[in-house]
């Protein structure tokens, strides 16, 4: 990604009337640099002409819409989950979810906001604890559809079901957690997942540009950079990750939690250079 997109994903992701979709392929456009951006755009606009050709009319009525939506992007198109089992880097990555038609919560829960968006079908991101789904209609009683499995629509108590199972009971759920989510925190919980699933697979490089990419996002943690140094040092670049564990702590102060182990880790990584 260049430094001119990351700018503009920092840019769009402020906004309130941000396409998630323009943002989720700015991301992807770091993993492929060749990556045609306005073209994929075009691809969305083209699948909302399709379903608009084939019959798909919004109605404002949400009872209507979200179910139809549903029925025409699982349904139809078969945009769906798979076993966790089978989850790979490319289910984050909005083109690739496309071309396969399979992908995570989140991906595909942006790939049916844009798309409703598309068609003048208000819908939002929920973001649940562990799983994303799409609110159509108003914030305050929306219709909650679930496009990881095949766009079941969702009642309060099966939404309360997907919390608990999610946090192990931790959690209980609360109306709050059917609010819109931010542009901003989707795109992080997006690449959340993307460095979850890189550093899984052993691919340090790749892991490292989805931390870099949070830092340049307004809702940039402390702990980008020690994360961020960790994935240095495993590449080698011990000047680098010194430097960002130095950050890290220059964030948190002396008394952080686990000040004194990043200290260490930034000396380690100095002494590694000699």
């Amino acid at each position: 990604m260049s430094e001119a997109t990351r700018s503009r994903l920092a840019r769009l992701v402020r906004r309130n009337d941000a396409d998630l979709a323009e943002a989720a392929l700015l991301v992807a456009a770091e993993a492929q640099p060749d990556l045609p951006i306005e073209g994929t755009l075009l691809r969305l606009d083209a699948l909302a002409d399709t379903l608009r050709v084939d019959g798909f009319r919004a109605t404002g009525d949400p009872t209507h819409d979200g179910p139809a939506l549903a029925a025409e992007l699982a349904g139809t198109r078969g945009f769906q989950g798979h076993d966790e089992g089978d989850r790979v880097p490319e289910d984050a990555l909005l083109d690739r979810v496309l071309d396969r038609r399979r992908g995570l919560p989140i991906t595909l829960s942006i790939l049916y906001v844009a798309i409703a968006r598309r068609l003048d079908v208000r819908a939002f991101p929920i973001a649940l604890p562990g799983h994303v789904v799409v609110g159509v209609g108003g914030s305050d009683r929306p219709v909650v559809v679930d496009p990881f499995h095949g766009g079941v629509e969702l009642d309060e108590a099966a939404v309360a079901d997907r919390v608990a199972a999610s946090t192990g009971g931790q959690l209980a759920f609360r109306r709050s957690m059917l609010r819109p989510a931010p542009a901003v925190n989707v795109v992080r919980r997006l690449l959340n997942n993307l460095t979850r699933d890189y550093t899984l697979a052993g691919a340090h490089r790749d892991a490292l540009w989805t931390v870099e990419v949070k830092q340049v996002l307004p809702n940039r943690l402390p702990d980008d950079h020690r994360v961020r140094g960790k994935l240095l040092d495993q590449l080698g670049r011990f000047d680098e990750a010194a430097a960002a564990y130095e950050a890290y702590l220059d964030e948190v102060g002396a008394e952080g939690p686990d000040a004194a182990e990043v200290r260490r880790a930034a000396i380690g990584s100095r002494a590694r250079l000699n």
